[in-house]
């Protein structure tokens, strides 16, 4: 069990991405009600926009989900893939040596499974398109089988390149929603909504760059395989060690800028620059934390309003209303009653 330290470290994400897992097996299923008992949720907590999950209980939740239904798409395709299905694809790519191999060997091997997606590779001028082509064949978003086979195949290039890939584009045929701010966290670049395919677009390059793979790395894919699909270990790495640091010594108060640079050993000067390449500032990290460790210390009904405010250290209970009604566009009593 993760503590509240080690769960508020980690980025998080609106809970409604959860509804968009839970799409497949059905939000009134069993499957969906036992990882909602889990992580304390009722059905009509999804739709509470204010809610926010830890991309480390949402990628454990999906884990467990994965392994109580043994089916590799969570029931989003018309018949189940074993999970073990994964490791047999990854250890017969060790053969593909180009990008070409691999997708010609991606779409052979899940024919053998259904019939409802393939890639098809694009070589165009300047640059080279990966699409996914998926049959909807149910009145379901999909949202979260486009965003998830697009990062599992970026994660996978990454290993076969050796290297962590940066797209030039990532396209999704599907409409952007309030809560997208995520998809920039997972790819490293903001998508392109409302398009005429769902892809991945690279640089040119990439069609001549050699893949490489051996059967010890695809022990340690399929180790990585849990964070593979939604959590992205490598990026951000100065706006994650902010936030740690803003974390670990919250006790005493919240560390100003100055003395984060401190500690990672560079000015204050370079840190802003390193925190805006990431596309973030002090500031905004400072506010998301306080937002996520309000949301959880709401959540508990022995703690009063005036105990949160204490705890994020506001010197006054009006302050703390004002910065959450700029958060969430709510005071915290409102979104406290919306729990229950």
């Amino acid at each position: 069990m993760k503590s509240l330290q080690d769960i508020l470290i980690e980025p998080t994400i609106p809970v409604i991405f959860l509804a968009d897992v839970l799409e497949g097996v059905g939000l009134d299923s069993p499957k969906a009600r036992s990882i909602l008992d889990a992580l304390g949720l009722s059905a009509d907590q999804l739709s509470v926009s204010a809610n926010r999950l830890s991309v480390l209980e949402y990628s454990g939740e999906i884990a467990r989900l994965m392994k109580t239904t043994d089916d590799l798409f969570l029931g989003f395709l018309d018949r189940s893939v074993p999970r073990r299905a994964f490791g047999v694809f990854a250890l017969g790519a060790v053969g593909c040596h180009s990008l070409t191999s691999l997708v010609d060997y991606f779409n052979l091997y899940f024919s053998l499974f259904t019939d409802q997606f393939r890639l098809r590779l694009q070589d165009l001028p300047g640059e080279v398109r990966l699409e996914l082509e998926f049959q909807e064949r149910r009145p379901l978003s999909y949202r979260f089988i486009y965003q998830s086979m697009l990062l599992i195949l970026l994660r996978l290039l990454g290993w076969f390149a050796g290297e962590e890939l940066q797209p030039r584009q990532v396209r999704f045929r599907f409409s952007e929603s309030d809560h997208d701010e995520h998809f920039h966290y997972l790819f490293g670049v903001r998508p392109t909504f409302n398009a005429p395919d769902t892809a991945l677009v690279f640089d040119a390059k990439l069609a001549d760059l050699p893949l490489s793979i051996t059967q010890d790395t695809v022990r340690e894919i399929l180790r990585d395989n849990q964070n593979m699909m939604l959590v992205r270990t490598k990026a951000a790495p100065f706006t994650r060690q902010v936030r740690r640091l803003l974390v670990i010594n919250n006790d005493q108060g919240w560390l100003r800028q100055q003395n984060i640079a401190s500690q990672l050993g560079m000015t204050e000067n370079l840190l802003w620059r390193k925190l805006k390449k990431e596309d973030t500032s002090y500031n905004q990290i400072l506010a998301g934390l306080k937002r996520d460790y309000a949301l959880r210390l709401l959540a508990d009904p022995n703690l009063s309003v005036e105990d949160v405010s204490r705890r994020l250290h506001f010197e006054e209970v009006s302050a703390f209303t004002k910065a959450f009604r700029k958060w969430l566009g709510q005071a915290p009593g409102a979104y406290r009653r919306s729990l229950r």
